[in-house]
């Protein structure tokens, strides 16, 4: 069964490393500046929310352990339970802002 105009499937990544890669640019075509939907990410990809939610949470800057994450990623529930994500600058690759002084 071939899959429909515009339809994706699940990426076979050969490692956990390209999984992460091909969320990341998923997200990163996706997020127009209003973050995008777990759910939409999820159907896109072919993969679980929770899924996601995990490799989302691990490019977030949320601490495990001792460890912060890279901040590539940002993670929001809203008050209905929906989560979105964001990519950051960092996750696209741009350098930071610089922070005025006052």
């Amino acid at each position: 069964m071939r899959p429909e105009h515009g339809a994706h499937t699940a990426p076979s990544p050969e490692s956990p490393e390209a999984l992460a890669e091909a969320v990341l640019r998923a997200l990163a075509e996706l997020d127009l500046g209003q973050g995008v939907s777990l759910p939409r990410l999820a159907k896109r990809l072919g993969l679980r929310v929770s899924v996601l939610l995990r490799l989302y949470t691990l490019m977030s800057e949320a601490r495990l352990g001792e460890q912060a994450g890279p901040g590539w990623v940002r993670l929001v529930c809203d008050d209905a339970g929906r989560w979105r994500a964001w990519i950051t600058a960092a996750g696209r690759g741009e350098p930071e802002p610089l922070e005025k002084s006052v």
